[in-house]
């Protein structure tokens, strides 16, 4: 990734709160080296070093990799000298002397250590925090009696060399066949599913989203299989008495994409849950929006969940190590996969279902409805700068 986006990224999650001192505590590094390359992005090294001045947990050192004295000219007559360290390239570094060495810039240094941490692993590391780890921990403060499980989604494994050649990129690149009728570039599946064209447009569409005054998006009600009604996705088999919810929070695999809103994750569990005489309430609080962190802790937040209410909540792209997770990477192994995905990374009704009698096996073999507890960590005081 550019190193310009990368910076970009990393001062959205200095906007939101999180900073380098935060990081190095919540990564037990307390004797840092910050390097750079050049003075190319002298700003971004400002706004750490003063990051540091306000936070005082840690005493940092900063540094360059030419030789020269690190000097940030400020204007007015400020120059500030960060330290008197410097190298003429990474083999003369001590790396004994720190904890960890923080490379300000997109590059690979030519030395071996697991003490060197990258631009782009800041970038993600720092994502994580900000977008889903430590909004999910304040959330857990407010609401200290609920059970919430992070997942993610299973991997695309290795199946048929042919078939995954011919799978779609994009969901929008099978519509698009769909509706210039490529009979041979749909998956032979949908037709044993019975759906015809139409039905096929419905269910791979994307329902209209809108923005509300706070920022938040929500869901125009829509063609009845896609099932939008007041915002949100509906479930099917609801029943009206029960003692607690369920909530599915999360993107396009929460919401159930390419599958009409009976078949999604969430209406095979309510099927079950009523089967076994369970009175648990299953609710579909995701939007089919890939990456929009923003939409998942609104939709998280607007939540006014009881004492032993269950949350799972799928982040895009992260596995989150501060709070119990559901491994689900694997949960296709063993079946034909060539009956579960429709475009890359993306399943249908089959695939749902087989992820549905996962999560309520996990409900069951680990008590959810009866004794299960979690002890969650505290999260970053707020603010924390």
């Amino acid at each position: 990734m550019n190193e310009d986006i990368l910076i970009i990224k990393l001062r959205d999650c200095f906007t939101a709160g999180y900073t380098f001192p935060q990081f190095c505590v919540d990564n037990n590094i307390k004797k840092p080296l910050f390097v750079a390359i050049d003075e190319r992005h002298a700003d971004f090294i400002w706004e750490i070093f003063v990051q540091f001045k306000y936070d005082k947990r840690i005493n940092p050192k900063f540094t360059l990799l030419n030789g020269k004295m690190l000097t940030l000219n400020k204007g007015w007559g400020l120059a500030l000298n960060l330290g008197e360290l410097t190298f003429e390239k990474p083999t003369e570094i001590k790396f004994d002397n720190y904890d960890g060495i923080i490379v300000l810039n997109a590059v690979r240094l030519n030395v071996k250590s697991p003490k060197v941490i990258y631009l782009d692993q800041l970038k993600d590391y720092f994502t994580k925090r900000t977008c889903a780890e430590i909004p999910l921990l304040h959330f857990l403060q407010r609401h200290p009696k609920v059970k919430l499980i992070v997942t993610n989604f299973p991997k695309q494994p290795q199946f048929d060399a042919e078939f995954t050649k011919k799978l779609p990129l994009k969901r929008l690149e099978l519509l698009d066949k769909v509706k210039a009728n490529e009979e041979d570039s749909i998956p032979k599946i949908f037709r044993k599913l019975g759906y015809n064209n139409k039905d096929l447009i419905s269910i791979l569409s994307i329902p209209i989203a809108k923005a509300n005054l706070d920022g938040s998006t929500y869901m125009v009600d829509s063609d009845p299989l896609i099932g939008i009604k007041n915002g949100k996705r509906m479930t099917a088999y609801q029943p009206e008495n029960y003692v607690n919810k369920i909530y599915f929070v999360g993107t396009c695999h929460h919401y159930g994409a390419n599958a009409p809103f009976d078949k999604t994750i969430e209406s095979y569990l309510q099927k079950m849950l009523n089967e076994n005489d369970l009175p648990y309430r299953v609710e579909n609080e995701s939007q089919p929006y890939s990456k929009r962190y923003q939409d998942i802790f609104y939709n998280l937040n607007k939540l006014n969940p009881k004492p032993n209410d269950i949350i799972f909540a799928y982040v895009h792209g992260f596995q989150l190590s501060h709070l119990p997770f559901f491994d689900l990477s694997k949960a296709f192994n063993g079946y034909d996969c060539r009956d579960i995905f429709v475009y890359q990374r993306h399943v249908n009704e089959i695939g749902y279902k087989i992820l549905a009698e996962k999560y309520f096996r996990l409900l069951v073999q680990q008590n959810f409805f009866k004794n299960a507890k979690f002890e969650y960590p505290e999260p970053p005081p707020l603010p924390h700068r």
